[in-house]
């Protein structure tokens, strides 16, 4: 049987999708998901979703897919033992060495590797099945029912379940391949978040894989204060294939008789209405949050190349968004900015199509 897994931003969004027939609810730690902290779970939340996914006859997963360094494997595993301790289900992860690590601790326990891991092709595939993940969530460069049905060949070779997204943005390259953002790593923000355990982690907002959002510049490039930060090889590209919806909503049956593991709903940041409505609600929705996104860039931009009065002001008596800390009394740990100049998303994607298998 296909498992229906919802999106879980808030203790009461589990209630819901439960209630609503979903077979399984992901969650997020606050800090270790790729998602801004509103839209996380404090610590002992993620213990009263398990009880009420649980209560109602369904799974909890928890997302811990933001890059996990080795340096925080000792503090992954001791949330992870205190996840498993409360019954949890699965962890949704990205970096292959902490699915290792907490494989080779709870082996018994799913990992589903996340759509950030760009699967796409056999040798992926074969990684992260020897990382310890029992399905993969297929990339969202994949956007057609031959392409997919064609990977589920292979990975049914491999021996590894599919997990299809039902809807999403596909992104340049798909989810986890695209690296347009690192052009406005001057950008970033770095964001500390407090947990109810007595933890802190440090976003970085602007780059989805540290935790934070992606300011989506590709679908900013009608602003010339974003376009004159990419190359032009970059921009001719993205007038010809840019960060399209990704949605599979009307082949859900055939996708259902393929076979696949699970079907995901993304969302943890739409209004629980949103998810149980159909896609030209989520449609409008993703646009204004693009909108949103692109706004706060632009202003990062001018605040940052001296266009605008710095913000620093702000950030006094600023408190942690997850739990009201004051941010100033938290330890801000460092957190690397990788800039890029020089990445092509065509190259990138020719090669990637070209080690997809072939039917």
């Amino acid at each position: 049987m296909v498992e229906l897994l919802s999106p879980g931003g808030s203790v009461e969004m589990v209630r819901e999708a439960v209630i609503a027939g979903a077979d399984s609810v992901y969650v997020g730690p606050v800090g270790w998901s790729r998602r801004t902290a509103q839209f996380e779970l404090q610590h002992h939340q993620v213990r009263e979703a398990a009880q009420v996914a649980h209560d109602n006859g369904a799974k909890l997963r928890v997302a811990l897919n933001a890059d996990i360094e080795f340096a925080d494997h000792s503090q992954m595993l001791r949330k992870v033992d205190a996840y498993a301790a409360w019954g949890v289900d699965g962890f949704i992860m990205k970096s292959d060495d902490a699915m290792r690590a907490v494989h080779e601790r709870y082996p018994q326990i799913t990992i589903h590797a996340s759509v950030g891991c760009n699967v796409r092709n056999r040798k992926r595939m074969e990684q992260v099945k020897q990382a310890g993940a029992t399905q993969f969530v297929a990339s969202t460069a994949l956007c057609t029912y031959e392409r997919i049905a064609t990977l589920k060949q292979t990975a049914d070779e491999v021996g590894i379940g599919v997990e299809l997204l039902i809807h999403s943005n596909r992104c340049v390259t798909g989810v986890g391949g695209c690296r347009l953002y690192d052009y406005f790593a001057p950008y970033f923000e770095e964001q500390v978040v407090h947990d109810s355990d007595g933890t802190t982690r440090t976003k970085l907002i602007g780059n989805p894989d540290k935790g934070g959002v992606c300011f989506r510049p590709c679908l900013g490039t009608h602003h010339p204060e974003i376009a004159e930060k990419f190359p032009d090889s970059v921009l001719t590209y993205l007038e010809k294939s840019n960060n399209e919806i990704y949605q599979l909503l009307e082949d859900v049956p055939r996708y259902v008789a393929l076979g696949v593991t699970t079907l995901k709903i993304q969302g943890r940041e739409y209004p629980t209405p949103v998810i149980s409505t159909v896609l030209p609600a989520r449609d409008e929705y993703r646009k204004a949050k693009t909108q949103q996104l692109n706004e706060r860039l632009l202003a990062r931009i001018a605040e940052v190349d001296g266009r605008a009065t710095p913000r620093h002001h702000e950030h006094r008596g600023k408190v942690c968004y997850a739990c009201g800390a004051p941010e100033d009394s938290l330890h801000r740990s460092s957190v690397e900015h990788v800039e890029t100049t020089d990445w092509d998303p065509s190259s990138e994607e020719a090669h990637l199509v070209h080690s997809e298998p072939t039917g």
